[in-house]
Parts: C-alpha cells; sequence; structure tokens
C-alpha cells in the first residue's frame, strides 16, 4: 500500500482507496485488492473462446466450481432470487457423479457414476491381464510342446502337415491372443485324429507335460473362458463411462446454467460473484493460492503432480526444479486441469515443483513447493 493526499490524482470512487489519517492506496499483492483493469465485454461470452466465468470441462475443477456454487446458493440464492439453479439442483448433479450418502448401500447410486466407471475399468483391465497371462503362460507353454511334437513328425519346413496340424502359415505359435485360441482348436481336433502323435513331455520340474486332445480342449475352454470375460468386462466398462459422461454432461449444464442465471441477477461489479467461486467480471481479482501440491510415482521415471482447485483461478502455471541440473525454478506449462504428469524424468534424481494459480485478474502467491526423489 502506499500513502496518497488530496493532489495524489487518485479519485473518490477507487475501490482500493482507503480514506483515513493517513489516507492510503492498497497494490496488487495487498489484502482486499481489487483489480482495476477493464475487462471488454466481460457479460458477452463468445462460444468456442476461453471467456469469463467459462463452465470448466475438467470433470476435477468442474466439481470443485459445483461444489463452491452449492455453498454459496444455500445462503444467497433466496437473496439474489436465484430461481432456476439452486443449492438443490446444483447437489443433485453433483451427487450423480460423486454417490449419494443416503442412497441404499453399495447401490450405484451410492456409488456415484464416477466410482462405478472406475471399478468398472479396473475389472477390464484386470480381465485384460488374466487374459494375457495365461496366453503367455499356459497357453505358448502347450503350444510350444505341441509345435516341437509336430516338428518331429513333419520336419522344421513349414508344408502340408504343418498345415493339417493348425500351422497355416509358419511353423511357429502366434503372438496373437485369437491366433492362439485357434491353434489350441487345431490342436485338439489334429491329435483327436491323429492319436498316436500324442505325447508327453518330461518339464524341468513337476509332472510331465501332456500334449493331448484332452489337454487343448480343456485349456481351450479356459482360455475362451478368460476371453469372454474380457469382452464381458468391456463391454460393462463402455456402458459405465456413457452413464458416468452422462452425469459429468448434466453437471455442465448445471453449471453453465447457473453462471447464466447469475449474470442476469448480478452486476458486473458485484463482489458477490466471488462466493460462487466466479470472478467478478468488471474487475476480475487474482485467485486464491493453491494449498496442497503432491508428488506421485505414476511409473518408473514418471510422477504425477496433484494439485487442489484455487477459487477464481482459470489456470495454473508449473515450475519444476531439477537437483544437480538446474540452478533455480524454471517454468515448465500453463495448465488448466489439476494434474500433470512429468515423464521422463531420471529415477534416483530429486524432484521440485510448485503452482501459481492465475487468472484475468493476475496471479496467486506460489503454492507450497514438493520435493521428491523419482522412483524407479
Amino acid at each position: 500500500m502506499k500513502a496518497v493526499t488530496w493532489d495524489s490524482g487518485v479519485t473518490w470512487d477507487d475501490p482500493n482507496l482507503r480514506w483515513g489519517d493517513p489516507s492510503y492506496l492498497l497494490e496488487p499483492g495487498d489484502p482486499g485488492y481489487v483489480n482495476t483493469a477493464p475487462i471488454l465485454d466481460a457479460q458477452q461470452p463468445k462460444k468456442g473462446t476461453k471467456t469469463m466465468n467459462e463452465t470448466p470441462e475438467n470433470q476435477k475443477v468442474l466439481l470443485a466450481l459445483a461444489k463452491e456454487m452449492r455453498a454459496a446458493a444455500a445462503t444467497l440464492q433466496d437473496v439474489i432470487d436465484l430461481y432456476h439453479h439452486r443449492d438443490t439442483t446444483l447437489n443433485a448433479a453433483i451427487l450423480k457423479l460423486e454417490g449419494d450418502p443416503a442412497a441404499a448401500p453399495g447401490s450405484n447410486a451410492n456409488k456415484g457414476s464416477q466410482l462405478v466407471f472406475k471399478m468398472c475399468e479396473d475389472a477390464a483391465k484386470d480381465a485384460r491381464t488374466a487374459m494375457k497371462a495365461l496366453s503367455d503362460g499356459e497357453v505358448k507353454k502347450l503350444l510350444t510342446a505341441y509345435r516341437d511334437v509336430m516338428e518331429n513328425v513333419h520336419g522344421r519346413m513349414h508344408n502340408a502337415g504343418w498345415a493339417a496340424a493348425g500351422f497355416t502359415q509358419k511353423p511357429r505359435v502366434p503372438e496373437k491372443h485369437d491366433e492362439r485360441q485357434t491353434l489350441l482348436a487345431a490342436m485338439r481336433s489334429y491329435l483327436a485324429a491323429n492319436t498316436g502323435h500324442e505325447a508327453s513331455l518330461p518339464q524341468p520340474s513337476g509332472p510331465p507335460l501332456a500334449v493331448t486332445a484332452a489337454a487343448a480342449l480343456a485349456l481351450g475352454a479356459t482360455f475362451q473362458a478368460a476371453r469372454d470375460l474380457v469382452n464381458t468386462q468391456e463391454s460393462d466398462q463402455a456402458n459405465c463411462k456413457n452413464l458416468r459422461d452422462a452425469d459429468k454432461d448434466a453437471l455442465f449444464k448445471e453449471v453453465s446454467g447457473t453462471i447464466d442465471e447469475l449474470r442476469g441477477l448480478l452486476a458486473a461489479d458485484d463482489a458477490r460473484w466471488e462466493a460462487f467461486g466466479l470472478n467478478i467480471p468488471a474487475h476480475p481479482n487474482p485467485p486464491e493460492a493453491v494449498s496442497s501440491l503432491t508428488a506421485t510415482a505414476v511409473g518408473a521415471g514418471k510422477e504425477e503432480l496433484a494439485w487442489t482447485r484455487a477459487r477464481r483461478a482459470t489456470y495454473y502455471r508449473i515450475f519444476i526444479k531439477i537437483e544437480g541440473v538446474d540452478a533455480d525454478f524454471g517454468f515448465l506449462k500453463r495448465d488448466s486441469d489439476l494434474d500433470h504428469t512429468l515423464p521422463n524424468l531420471t529415477p534416483g534424481t530429486t524432484i521440485s515443483a510448485y503452482v501459481i494459480a492465475a487468472n484475468d485478474g493476475g496471479e496467486a502467491a506460489p503454492s507450497p513447493t514438493v520435493t521428491k526423489v523419482v522412483g524407479a
């Protein structure tokens, strides 16, 4: 702040002027400072452009803003005649995504469509992992043994005998899961018709491996069941995603509708915009600072930065320093989400990072700095 006198050229209606003895003027960074830079067409957002109080598309940011709006609506909706988009309509849209504690325990409504989708996604991933383990394990093992037996019968070069045994192109075990399934079926048929070619092969440990039609039939059924489970889980995942996306779209429309309704109720310079987590269109203030920042290993040489939403922020500036490489923090990128993955890091090195929330009114103070050793 700076002291002012009657001839300092400051107008009496300046929102940063504080009359007294002495009088003073708030400056950027002072508590209560109001950015008075004019915003052109603040209440006429244009579709497809980054405008004042645009509805965020990122789900985490959207949910955080919706909760801020819900809290403000509960206090101010009757005061400002907020009629169409109230705390109850915001709450209903939020609970669709995050889950309703009042719903039956364990039900999809209780979990929320986001958690249900995540569970479906994990189930599909687990099914694919199990199917791949079976394919690259027992299935490949049996087919490799079958190939070895056929080599003793038909020789090393591909010929009609190999083709009859199911190796239609080359005398080798295919890499694709569906082709392995096809070869298992061919193995069962071939050995059932040529029982004299069945064998029992010694193993480094455990019982001998039966290269028989019965073994191919049993393993083929197990493999088919694993593949069917993948198809089922991936179908469920697609359905869960559609439901989650529909709930997200509904929340997006609810938040957008609330912002549009507020534009008709609040003046462009009304300070109550900030109660709803939004910027004052006529003179946006800098956002609050990010209160929490974490770094989590998400793979070898990969760290994910994640931070809490800063009220009124429209984007974040990420700064990073690699110990032993950088003398100081350097600007990495600008991001409108609440997380960012740092790839291609050297395991064992130490990184430090912080983020700065920003909007058209300026920048907040930096977040707390996080320091972490990169995982291997």
